[in-house]
């Protein structure tokens, strides 16, 4: 059997997990198939139990560039850090990583990344909404956790609902930020001494509202 070259499959055939031609969508440069050759070569050392086999690594190879492109994962970088990270997860597992596996792993974690984790910044949060213009945030995605979910919820909303809606908007910051969009956001300028700009009660309560039937909770009047 003839190996097709990697540049044949991309030219040519049809991706694994890809409804159409690769022609469909943007092709790879010189330097992503160079990337891919050499995450292969190291990972093939690293982990060498269920690697493709030769007649198959220019598929294997075409599909792990979709699913880095649509992980976004598009730096040196990015996969340099996926690699050292592979390193580290060795121990005992010698299984061929997936493509979406690989691709966590080129992924920093908050911590790694100079964030809180997600119970510290709720911590923040939930200790400084009161006073949000004048606390010096640790780091401005808290902020923005903190601001996408709001005064009034973490003022009226119980413990549960705050944590649940908190979690969800710092992940996806979280996320944001790791993979290196840089939000053009100024931290809160300090107010006089109780200042605050207060939500409108009607507004307030239908947010409330519309929160706890999105996640199915009661409230303390409802049956």
């Amino acid at each position: 059997m003839t190996t097709k070259s990697l540049q044949t499959i991309l030219n040519k055939s049809r991706v694994v997990g890809c409804g159409g031609s690769i022609n469909d969508s943007p092709r790879p440069s010189d330097t992503d198939i160079a990337i891919v050759d050499s995450v292969f070569e190291k990972l093939r050392i690293l982990f060498p139990i269920g690697a493709p086999k030769a007649d198959a690594t220019a598929i294997y190879k075409a599909e792990w560039l979709k699913t880095l492109a649509a992980q976004g994962v598009r730096s040196r970088e990015q996969v340099q850090f996926g690699l050292n990270r592979a390193r580290r997860e060795v121990g005992d597992r010698q299984f061929w990583p997936t493509p979406r596996q690989f691709c966590a792993w080129c992924v920093p974690t908050a911590n790694e990344s100079g964030l809180p984790s997600n119970e510290e910044a709720f911590r923040e949060a939930l200790k400084h909404y009161r006073d949000a213009a004048r606390h010096q945030w640790s780091h401005e995605v808290v902020w923005l956790a903190y601001r996408e979910t709001g005064y009034w919820l973490f003022n009226r909303g119980s413990q549960k609902e705050v944590l649940e809606v908190f979690t969800r908007n710092y992940i996806a910051l979280t996320r944001r930020f790791m993979s290196g969009e840089i939000f053009d956001i100024e931290l809160p300028k300090a107010l006089p001494q109780g200042g605050s700009i207060p939500t409108p009660p009607e507004r307030a309560k239908a947010k409330i509202s519309d929160l706890r039937r999105s996640f199915g909770l009661r409230g303390c009047n409802e049956s």
